[in-house]
């Protein structure tokens, strides 16, 4: 009997046991993949594995010592979308990928600045733009529009 024989007898057994191999030839991704299909297994067979049930299953497969303060960091955490999109962002820092690109393997993409249409900057979209032909064109805030220096007369004195 082979491995995926083993895992369409008993589902929820594999779910309880599967556990992430850093380093290995499965991603986090497609480890969090597997666990997904176990569950909707299981659910096929009757068998409801609750949110709350499915994180700590995805918590407690992860490798340890090297990812334990991740884990005790996500301990009462119930929603396996947040351990999931937090166990995604620990893992792409730890192969070295960054936040600003786009990973076509990410679940959740975090971290990223929208860009202005208007004046190609990050960080804002057109109809907050101060700049010529956006929303708020000429609306600086009052710290922007004054570029005059005032180095020689200090704006405290002593007494």
């Amino acid at each position: 009997m082979g491995r995926e024989d083993e895992t369409e007898a008993d589902p929820m057994a594999h779910l309880f046991t599967k556990h992430y191999v850093e380093g290995g030839l499965e991603t986090l991704l497609a480890h969090i993949a597997e666990l997904q299909k176990l569950r909707d297994a299981c659910g096929g067979l009757g068998i409801d594995i609750t949110d709350a049930q499915f994180a700590r299953v995805i918590i407690l497969s992860m490798p340890t010592p090297s990812w334990d303060p991740v884990v005790g960091a996500l301990a009462g955490v119930l929603d396996p979308k947040i351990v999931i999109s937090q166990l995604n962002t620990k893992w792409s820092r730890r192969q070295g990928l960054t936040s600003t690109g786009k990973d076509s393997n990410m679940v959740f993409q975090t971290g990223t600045q929208p860009k202005c249409e208007n004046c190609n900057k990050l960080g804002h979209v057109k109809a907050k733009c101060w700049a010529r032909g956006g929303g708020q064109e000429g609306q600086y805030l009052r710290r922007y529009n004054s570029q005059t220096s005032n180095t020689s007369t200090p704006s405290w004195t002593l007494r």
